[in-house]
């Protein structure tokens, strides 16, 4: 039996340029090979080393639990990038005053010297992303992205 292996065009269907989740995954890529180059050039770190830091920047401790929570990156990614931070000397991991089971994160004076040499590159560079957009955009684009959010996490609900 002879079957005809052409796709169906689905008449429906949008092109991939105006596919929310072609795009966004588009821009994704193309973000993370950006800040990957500017993290190399000027803090000699990956871009999982900066998530991580970012996090103990903003919380002055966190636990990898709650990075992972916080972040949504994968907890087998966040073990590895913190033991590549103890190994590198820039991260310390200790004990929780408050649970012994919990493990938390700082930085060591070296880490937060390394995050401080990325952080203006960094910054530059959301800035310039954002230079073009204004204010009202921006504000719109961020309440756009919290209706994705809330699409996503009631289709996982109901999955």
């Amino acid at each position: 039996m002879a079957t005809d292996q052409t796709p169906l065009k689905q008449p429906d269907s949008p092109p991939l340029s105006q596919r929310v989740s072609y795009r966004i995954s588009r821009i994704h890529a193309r973000l993370n090979a950006q800040a990957a180059r500017i993290l190399k050039d000027s803090a000699n770190i990956s871009l999982s080393q900066w998530r991580v830091m970012v996090m103990i920047e903003r919380t002055g401790e966190i636990s990898a639990s709650e990075i992972v929570r916080r972040t949504k990156i994968d907890k087998a990614l966040v073990s590895r990038t913190i033991k590549s931070l103890v190994a590198d000397g820039m991260i310390k991991v200790g004990t929780s005053k408050d649970d012994q089971r919990t493990h938390l994160i700082t930085f060591t004076p070296k880490g937060f010297e390394t995050f401080n040499a990325a952080w203006p590159h960094m910054l530059a560079r959301q800035n310039t992303l954002v230079a073009g957009i204004e204010t009202a955009e921006l504000d719109q684009f961020f309440e756009t992205l919290a209706k994705l959010e809330s699409a996503i996490d009631d289709m996982d609900a109901a999955l």
